[in-house]
């Protein structure tokens, strides 16, 4: 285990003394403050290396749970490379891979096969809209997101389906109890976890059966934790029991940066980490290697003003002459050409689009960069957006394969119970459901279990079709057949490709290529993960992150929100839309601890930058279908005029086609009120290429009648409208086809 060329791990990395210490002490809990950019990674890494070279402890006796499986690729490559060897044995991932390992090994103790699914954001909503469906209660009323977000809340909290009927007492709740309780079953039933049950059933797990926690406690000699500051109470609960009366854990966070209290991070785990843990030794890092003093000064007069943290301010030994510039546009299309103008710019100086990204609050903001980028020839990638896995024909073919690593995944069978087409409509699954209910098994399970003869009518046919399909696929798949091998017989075997092939539309021809796509994935997977089969590239792509997803492209602006661009680094970073509610939302404006919550993810935004910052709002924003006054974000009250440089650009006199220079002034030292000369901007301000379409423009359609165009995207035969008709519908269509007349 030990690397011959170092007596100890801490010869072989390059250490601050604050870090040195945080990494050499080990005499029970440890708590470390690391600000943005102050090498918390190298810390956590560093930490693990010197409890496997100096105090002997086995990797595989070392718990590591971070929240991107990109950072863990990160931790385990920065280990092998400090202490010279492969830690293959080592339990390091997202909270979510090593709970579903734990769960895998002991899965019957919890009444599950270790082949369960684990269900996508679209494989709930399907779930909750059938127990809706099941319970007769009205979509409307119980919107299925909204009670997915809450059923999800719950299980962060570690509250069963059964405590919240005990807490219940009142019509609404009891309702809703039904129908978490139902769909609590209903998983089961399916032989299936989704993401929060993951870590909620592990806390359970280790609840219920003492021993098992017993043996795992006695397994880990140490845990360690990465972005504490996001964990939530399911992940606090287990961290806790994994731990016990030891005392061995170390946990590195930023409460400065804890920014996901909407999806159930508990900010006060870290806060109260010294009270949870007696004995427990603090150290702050603060001492930043990533961005220059004047944009550390802009990050720390922001967060300063928030109460709820820890008393810490960033400082760096690194030089750096550009002052953080705030600007003040007319509009956010505006806004857009301003940033395209300084990106291109930046580029003739030398400075790749791909060290350039463009942050904003929510992703709705991304269209007008869009346009604009796109129009002025610049690069960019969208991260977040719909991601490779998320698409139809990408989910129906994963859905193939998840029915054979678990034939119990009813929400699977209903995808592609008649895709491609076999007659097997409404009528048809309620037959298979009957039988499958006859025998209490899922409707695969039916469907294998009965002949033709069962299913009458259209059904019969198309059933036997199924059948056939699935009898012989579950046998290439119990010959352990190669993950690619096994999707190719499918599509061959199911007419999925035909299916497209006989369309001949170009978006077909798309979706033939991201199924080709998905064959190269699962062959290169394979090949480079000998040993491991079908379930476990299942298990890999359920968990991956929209950051996991992206790669850094030298010839690409990024565009992405703030919330994702966490944890990363840019040397430019254009923060825009600084608006009150946008940042912050408006939703969030009254709550104290959300304003809170606001601003740290602004402070996020901002320490993402190394060279040079950006920021930005606009006077009036297109937005809910009209044009509305906007102010600037009560954020930038809290910091001084004197660590930035303020710059109004004058565009009511001259609006300058895209590529000429704008008429700006700059004026240092200004309020930053907006400019109340009640211009009331016109429709004509908001032109597209397509002069004949604008924004709020009204348009009568033959068949919809009279609306006002709300959103423009595309350029060209490619111009896309949405239109708000006067019966409230929101139609999505092509400009060139949809023959309208201006009202």
């Amino acid at each position: 285990m030990n690397n011959p060329a170092f007596a100890s791990a801490l010869e072989a990395i390059v250490l601050n003394d604050v870090q040195k210490e945080a990494v050499a002490w080990d005499q029970g809990p440890q708590l470390v403050f690391a600000g943005a950019g102050t090498g918390k990674t190298r810390v956590l890494t560093a930490k693990i290396a010197f409890l496997i070279q100096d105090k002997k402890i086995y990797p595989n006796h070392i718990f590591a749970a971070t929240f991107t499986n990109k950072a863990a690729r990160e931790m385990r490559e920065r280990v092998e490379a400090f202490i010279g060897i492969p830690c293959e044995g080592l339990w390091i991932g997202t909270f979510h891979s090593l709970c579903a390992r734990i769960l895998r090994k002991e899965a019957a103790r919890m009444g599950y096969t270790s082949s369960f699914s684990i269900y996508d954001r679209d494989d709930q909503i399907r779930q909750v809209r059938k127990v809706l469906k099941e319970e007769e209660l009205d979509e409307k009323s119980m919107p299925p997101r909204q009670v997915l977000h809450r059923i999800s809340g719950l299980k962060s909290r570690c509250i069963t389906p059964e405590e919240y009927d005990q807490a219940a007492n009142n019509f609404l709740e009891r309702q809703f109890s039904t129908v978490y309780t139902t769909y609590c079953k209903q998983l089961k039933k399916q032989n299936a976890m989704d993401f929060d049950d993951l870590l909620a059933n592990t806390v359970y797990l280790f609840r219920s059966h003492a021993d098992v926690l017993e043996a795992y406690r006695t397994y880990f000699h140490y845990v360690l934790v990465d972005e504490y500051q996001d964990t939530n109470i399911a992940q606090f609960k287990l961290v806790q029991r994994l731990v016990g009366n030891r005392g061995n854990i170390f946990v590195v966070g930023d409460d400065d940066q804890s920014i996901y209290g909407w999806r159930g991070a508990h900010i006060e785990n870290i806060l109260n980490f010294e009270r949870r843990f007696p004995g427990t030794r603090v150290c702050k890092l603060e001492q930043n290697y990533r961005s220059t003093q004047l944009i550390l000064d802009f990050a720390n007069a922001l967060i300063s003003h928030n109460t709820n943290r820890s008393d810490k301010s960033l400082w760096t030994a690194a030089g750096g002459k550009d002052k953080c510039k705030l600007i003040c546009y007319r509009d956010d299309r505006n806004e857009a050409d301003g940033v395209a103008r300084h990106i291109q710019e930046l580029n003739k100086a030398g400075m790749s689009y791909g060290t350039m990204c463009v942050l904003f609050r929510t992703n709705a903001q991304s269209r007008v960069f869009e346009d604009v980028f796109r129009r002025a020839g610049i690069a960019y990638v969208l991260v977040g957006s719909v991601s490779f896995y998320e698409r139809k024909e990408i989910k129906d073919c994963l859905a193939f394969l998840r029915l054979l690593v678990n034939p119990q995944d009813d929400i699977c069978f209903e995808r592609i119970m008649n895709v491609p087409a076999r007659g097997l409509g409404d009528k048809a699954k309620e037959q298979l459901m009957l039988l499958a209910l006859a025998r209490k098994c899922s409707l695969l399970q039916a469907l294998l279990a009965h002949d033709a003869d069962a299913f009458t009518g259209r059904a019969r046919k198309g059933f036997a079709q199924l059948r056939e399909l699935f009898a012989s696929a579950l046998e290439f798949y119990r010959d352990a057949v190669a993950p690619d091998a096994m999707l190719e017989y499918v599509l061959k075997e199911s007419g999925y490709l035909d299916m497209y092939e006989s369309e001949g539309s170009e978006e077909a021809e798309s979706r033939i290529e991201n199924v080709n796509e998905l064959l190269n994935t699962l062959a290169i997977w394979h090949e480079e993960n000998s040993g491991k089969g079908l379930a476990d590239f299942l298990e890999e792509i359920s968990l991956v992150t929209d950051v996991d997803k992206w790669n850094r492209q030298d010839e690409s602006v990024n565009l992405m929100t703030m919330h994702c661009a966490k944890g990363l680094e840019f040397e430019t970073v254009f923060l825009v839309g600084l608006e009150d509610g946008l940042l912050p939302s408006q939703q969030n404006i009254d709550d104290p601890a959300k304003l809170e919550e606001e601003r740290r993810l602004l402070y996020v935004g901002a320490t993402r930058a190394m060279k040079k910052l950006f920021c930005s709002y606009v006077e009036q924003r297109f937005r809910f279908g009209s044009i509305m006054p906007m102010l600037p974000s009560r954020f930038l009250d809290d910091i001084p005029k004197s660590v930035y440089e303020f710059e109004q650009i004058d565009l009511y006199t001259t609006v300058a086609a895209f590529g000429q220079q704008p008429q700006a002034k700059t004026i240092p030292q200004k309020s930053r009120t907006v400019p109340g000369a009640g211009a009331a901007p016109k429709y004509e301000d908001y032109s597209q290429d397509d002069v004949h379409y604008r924004m709020g423009q009204y348009v009568v359609h033959k068949t919809y009648g009279q609306g006002r165009i709300v959103n423009l995207s595309g350029f060209g035969a490619d111009l896309r409208l949405t239109v708000l008709f006067q019966d409230g519908s929101r139609k999505k269509l092509i400009a060139r086809l949809a023959k309208l007349e201006l009202a």
